[in-house]
């Protein structure tokens, strides 16, 4: 036996696969929701400082100014 996710394309899709189930060819099975992937990105939403997040940008905007000069 193989388990397998489909993505229904339209509402004939449903229909299809509920008469197949009748047919005793294939079987639903309840599956937990999958979790968007922005959710670990607000898990660490605040974790740093401001000042620590202030002195990351101002590092990263020196950094870029370096390299967008010209070296001779």
């Amino acid at each position: 036996m193989q388990t397998v996710t489909v993505e229904l394309m339209s509402d004939k899709a449903l229909a299809l696969l509920q008469q197949l189930e009748q047919l005793h060819i294939l079987r639903f099975v309840q599956l937990q929701k999958r979790v968007k992937t922005d959710l670990p990105k607000r898990k660490w939403g605040g974790s740093i400082s401001k000042s620590t997040a202030k002195q990351m940008i101002q590092y990263t905007e020196q950094s870029r100014g370096e390299w967008e000069r010209t070296i001779f």
